[in-house]
């Protein structure tokens, strides 16, 4: 174990979860029954799904309450412990990892460095800015487009973008191969949100405040507060500074444990100087544990002076395991409209119906909405994807049950021209 350079509970982790999407994946091949469902605990997803219910009252593509509670997960992981989705989970990650060290071996890969790493760092919260506005303002997330892992596990789903998903492919595979960790540093926006989390306060200063204006009736555009965390956490990432106290879980250095053998700096991931930090703050720090795994002195390195390296593995288990329950006690609507007064609400009589097959995603939503809106004394909707269900609000001096199942199954008869007389 110990002849390992890799933390081996991590390492352990990394490869369970790269096994359990080949074996999906296989499943799916083999078995028509089987769809497997490769996005369904993404924590970006949800991310952007939750941004859009608040600001639009609607979901973004098909996420769930799981992909939402995943969304809270990474936030808690970020913000007590470090990026533990980064470390542990992402298999993009992983396999850049494991691409780097096929790239030292060849003796191929470098650490990119000065300004050009400055201003590479900037590439990854231009992306999210882009992706976030995209995503909120079309309630589709934009991240399929390019994202190389639903782009695989999806095998180039219709909602993949060929070109920018190739491309984002061979960045993966060589960016990884010629220099450090090149998507996971620069480009992916996971990565970025995780940084703009990591100076909590500051994240819930500005999004607070957004909401209070909002609030408060003065119209915000969200592109604003989302600029203002992207460029702040740039800068803060560029000039190292110190952010106190998140995540609350570091690696510390013990001084006269010490030997400065310089060992931990080179097991490094991201190349960060661990031997000359007496305790690490870097951005790039997910708590891998691989610097505790390679120190030759007992109790030299640690997770907060006591913490063992099996410490972020539990940790993400634990949190997973909460997210899962946590995701039981809750569903939002995929859309949610109403179309009259807080007061007339109240007075309205509801109605749930299941198994709508038409019912599979936002748009399919919207559509329904619409075919709903058209319906007398019908004044409310809310959709959901799990079950296929609707939650219909009307009035009952207008409109009953037997009468809106009519309407919801009724096919529309629309002309589209007079045919010609022969």
């Amino acid at each position: 174990m110990k002849k390992l350079k890799t933390n081996p509970y991590r390492l352990a982790t990394q490869i369970v979860i790269i096994g359990l999407l080949v074996f999906a994946g296989i499943k799916a091949l083999i078995s028509n029954q089987y769809v497997a469902d490769f996005e369904a605990y993404c924590p970006f997803g949800g991310i952007q799904a939750y941004a859009s219910f608040l600001l639009n009252n609607s979901l973004a593509c098909n996420m769930t309450n799981i992909q939402i509670s995943m969304g809270l997960v990474l936030v808690v992981a970020v913000v007590v412990f470090s990026k533990l989705f980064c470390s542990l989970i992402c298999p993009v990650g992983s396999i850049s990892e494991w691409l780097g060290k096929l790239g030292d071996k060849w003796k191929v890969r470098r650490t990119i460095s000065g300004l050009s790493d400055k201003i590479l760092r900037s590439l990854k919260y231009i992306l999210l800015f882009i992706t976030f506005y995209i995503s909120v303002t079309t309630s589709e997330l934009f991240c399929k487009w390019f994202c190389p892992y639903f782009s695989v596990t999806s095998g180039f789903h219709p909602d993949v973008d060929i070109i920018m998903a190739t491309i984002a492919l061979v960045i993966v595979i060589f960016g990884s191969i010629f220099f450090r960790l090149f998507w996971c540093k620069y480009l992916c926006p996971i990565n970025a949100i995780s940084n703009i989390f990591r100076f909590f306060y500051i994240f819930v200063g500005i999004t607070g405040t957004y909401f209070l204006i909002r609030i408060l009736g003065l119209e915000l555009s969200f592109i604003w507060p989302l600029a203002i965390l992207c460029v702040l956490a740039y800068i803060f990432e560029l000039h190292s500074l110190n952010n106190k106290p998140f995540p609350l879980f570091k690696i510390v250095r013990d001084q006269s444990s010490c030997t400065s053998c310089q060992l931990c700096s080179k097991s490094c991931p991201h190349a960060i100087p661990v031997a000359s930090l007496n305790v690490v703050r870097d951005a790039d720090c997910h708590l891998c544990g691989d610097c505790i795994q390679v120190c030759p002195e007992k109790g030299a390195l640690s997770i907060n002076r006591s913490g063992k390296k099996w410490l972020p593995v539990l940790a993400i288990i634990v949190l997973i395991i909460a997210g899962l329950l946590f995701s039981r006690s809750f569903e939002l609507p995929t859309v949610f409209e109403q179309w009259a007064s807080q007061e007339d609400m109240q007075e309205m009589e509801t109605y749930t119906i299941s198994g709508l097959k038409t019912i599979t995603c936002y748009g399919s939503s919207i559509v329904f909405a619409s075919h709903m809106y058209d319906m007398e004394g019908v004044y409310g909707i809310a959709t959901y994807l799990n079950n296929q269900r609707a939650k219909i609000w009307y009035d009952a001096e207008y409109a009953d049950t037997t009468a809106i199942r009519e309407w919801i199954f009724s096919p529309a008869a629309i002309p589209i021209q007079n045919l010609p007389v022969r």
